[in-house]
């Protein structure tokens, strides 16, 4: 049995006043442009929309019912199968459209059989690729058990109406195109030092905007570096912290000095360990289109903390177009530094 078939006999939607529909498929219900471009990350969409407009016996445009316009969905026009091969058509609008969110009032006022008149149902759809490649996208409706499509097909209400997609490969920046520019926080307390680092990226004089990032370590405000490193000039204890784009602040501790008599005993770096934490509230994600890193560093060292060495953390950044980057954080505890290296 065909996609068809199938669909025809699972859903057989009768509207008794309704004798044909007309399908138009559009990136915007009033814009003339007929083709596209997207990158294939998975990500990035495109906001393609379908104008239904019901017809009765006599040729009058009337109202299409709800559960008719539910039936509407985007096919490839070549095969009239439903999106597939990394294509996908969603009713949700991500974060990487790079259009304005569509209005729920607008979409309700254009939906409305009070207010339909000569005036098409506008469906909305975000189409994505996972992967490149070109693709010719149409429309099909079920209207009383018979499959409506705008691909050209059909002995009778043959309607012909597509836009065409391209997805491009994302493009791939080197590492001297991103920068790491580190800020002291300031007003500490003695022994303490806390500093932003921000992770930016710019392209031919344009700063393309960083939004967002992923991690085989977790999410949210992810700690990866943590611990002892005693020896290390005025590093005895150190926290990295990769800020979740979404928080304006982060919450980190750090030791405090609470033995002075040891102090005045031992002078070595290493010598210095508390049990005393000092908190702190560090404001993050101030700079748009940046993400933050938090490096917040202490001359004494935590009594329980495990001892550690440096590493590279490996992360994701994700542009404004969806498409990621991959990258590392070196930390070099002995000069208090984290370094970006390509991941």
């Amino acid at each position: 049995m065909s996609e068809f078939n199938e669909l025809s006999a699972g859903l057989s939607i009768n509207s008794a006043s309704l004798e044909s529909i007309e399908l138009k498929v559009k990136f915007d219900s009033g814009g003339a442009t007929r083709s596209k471009v997207l990158f294939g990350n998975g990500r990035m969409q495109v906001k393609v929309q379908v104008l239904v407009s019901g017809l009765d016996e006599n040729g009058l445009y009337t109202p299409v019912p709800a559960d008719v316009l539910n039936t509407v969905e985007l096919i490839h026009y070549n095969t009239g199968r439903t999106l597939r091969d990394g294509w996908k058509a969603s009713a949700e609008q991500g974060r990487y459209t790079l259009e304005a969110p569509v209005s729920a009032d607008l979409m309700d006022a254009s939906d409305d059989e009070s207010q339909y008149h000569a005036h098409p149902h506008v469906r909305t759809f975000w189409v994505s690729s996972a992967g490149v490649g070109t693709t010719q996208i149409a429309a099909r409706v079920l209207l009383n058990g018979k499959v409506i499509q705008s691909n050209g097909t059909g002995l009778l209400d043959r309607q012909d109406s597509s836009i065409t997609l391209d997805a491009q490969l994302p493009v791939s920046y080197s590492l001297e195109q991103f920068h790491l520019k580190s800020v002291r926080r300031g007003n500490e307390e003695p022994g303490n030092r806390i500093s932003n680092y921000y992770l930016g990226l710019n392209h031919q004089g344009q700063q393309i905007k960083l939004v967002d990032w992923v991690a085989s370590r977790g999410t949210g405000n992810l700690i990866f570096a943590h611990g002892n490193w005693l020896g290390a000039s005025a590093t005895n204890y150190l926290i990295g912290i990769l800020a979740s784009p979404d928080q304006a602040n982060v919450t980190v501790k750090l030791p405090v000095n609470d033995n002075t008599f040891l102090d005045f005993l031992f002078s070595g770096p290493a010598s210095d360990s508390s049990d005393v934490s000092k908190e702190y509230l560090v404001r993050v994600g101030d700079r748009h289109g940046e993400l933050t890193f938090v490096q917040a560093i202490s001359e004494y060292a935590y009594n329980y903390a495990k001892y550690t060495v440096d590493e590279a953390f490996h992360f994701s950044a994700i542009d404004q177009y969806g498409s990621e980057h991959k990258l590392a954080i070196r930390t070099e505890a002995s000069e208090g530094l984290f370094i970006l290296e390509r991941g």
